[in-house]
């Protein structure tokens, strides 16, 4: 019977493990769930939308702060990479820096190739007016305060969400034995 609890206590550990990266990828951004394509595979903009669809749906990008987030890509490898350089070789520091701050400009011709590819996609599920409205809406005072009370209160739902997780897990898996013991099965 101990080796069943010990069988029964992992099943209960992967399962929520399982949940808890689940749910982080499901409440990540879909530009961190989906790759960006390779700069030959941007689409360009087709003739069937508007100059003035795709801009509101660049608007909307910006607005909301998805646009911000293309750029954190630059500021993360670059904290990253001259903290992993220099840590080890510190008479590389110069060098690190110098070399990091003449990427940046290939960093944001990258970063406006993912809003333009984001922005498509808007402009492909959206309509113009919606944009428009979803943008209007961004920018008047009741959607800059949620801009601003967002960032806190997800952190806040991370928080919350490894221990629930691994509670729902547990509490879904417990009955899930209970309803195998109710049919004859020993789980």
């Amino acid at each position: 019977m101990a080796h069943d609890e010990g069988a029964y206590a992992m099943i209960r550990y992967h399962l929520a493990g399982a949940a808890v990266s689940l749910a982080l990828v499901v409440g990540m951004p879909v530009q961190a769930q989906v790759p960006a394509p390779p700069a030959s595979a941007t689409p360009a903009p087709p003739a069937d939308i508007p100059q003035s669809h795709l801009l509101a749906a660049r608007d909307v990008l910006v607005v909301t702060g998805v646009a911000d987030s293309f750029e954190s890509i630059y500021n993360e490898f670059r904290v990253r990479v001259r903290d992993m350089v220099v840590s080890t070789r510190p008479e590389l520091r110069k060098d690190t820096d110098e070399v990091i701050a003449a990427l940046k400009s290939e960093a944001d011709r990258k970063r406006d190739e993912i809003v333009a590819s984001s922005a498509f996609l808007f402009a492909k599920h959206m309509s113009e007016a919606d944009l428009k409205e979803v943008a209007a809406f961004f920018k008047s005072p009741v959607g800059q305060r949620y801009s601003a009370a967002r960032p806190k209160a997800l952190d806040e739902i991370f928080g919350l969400l490894q221990a629930w997780s691994v509670n729902t897990s547990n509490f879904l898996f417990d009955r899930f034995s209970e309803e195998m013991r109710k049919r004859g099965h020993q789980i």
